[in-house]
């Protein structure tokens, strides 16, 4: 009888332990979308810093079709909607593991000559953990937080961003400036690599 109980217990936790799904909502356009005001090529390079800043790696790149695809890092439930779980304690937020997977797909399609447009789309994906169930893996859906943050990023690197200078072929490179030292400090330089007005 106490074996028959105890089987029905679990069962009963086992019933009452479920996975609802998230529900599939794109995040706007503003979320996603931005026109930065630089030519298709320096608006390529402010995404790759971009990039790099965020220490991301680039896994497949198509600079002729404006195409990025990038491996991010572990995300939250601030960033995507991984579902619910239904248990005897009650209902909670399906929590993203530790070795989930967050991937950002760049997309760079030119406005003019001087402007190119940016979206960016993110995938993510978590092994999921509910209660007396195998691993399952689940697809979250992106709130367009994490989309955002990079677009302000991208944005504000093109504010910095600008073209290499150009240099005529064999025009010789420019001369460094010889090493300014204030009055009365003392320097460890030789005194070859000082102006001649400080040793003079």
């Amino acid at each position: 009888m106490k074996r028959t109980t105890i089987a029905f217990a679990l069962l009963s936790a086992v019933a009452a332990s479920c996975f609802n799904p998230p529900i599939a909502k794109e995040p706007p356009e503003s979320k996603t979308t931005a026109v930065v005001p630089l030519p298709f090529d320096l608006t390529w390079t402010a995404v790759t810093d971009v990039i790099k800043l965020n220490d991301f790696r680039i896994q497949a790149q198509n600079p002729n079709h404006g195409i990025l695809e990038v491996l991010g890092h572990r995300f939250t439930l601030q960033d995507a909607d991984c579902g619910k779980i239904e248990s005897i304690a009650g209902t909670y937020a399906a929590e993203p593991e530790a070795n989930a997977t967050a991937v950002y797909n760049f997309q760079l399609t030119p406005v003019s000559n001087e402007s190119t447009r940016v979206g960016v789309q993110a995938s993510y994906d978590s092994p999921l953990r509910v209660p007396l169930h195998p691993y399952q893996d689940v697809e979250c859906v992106s709130r367009g937080a994490a989309e955002s943050h990079l677009l302000q990023q991208v944005l504000a690197q093109a504010r910095v961003t600008r073209p290499p200078a150009y240099r005529k072929p064999g025009a010789p490179a420019p001369t460094p400036s010889a090493p300014a030292l204030a009055p009365g400090r003392p320097t460890l330089l030789k005194p070859g690599m000082l102006p001649k007005s400080l040793t003079e």
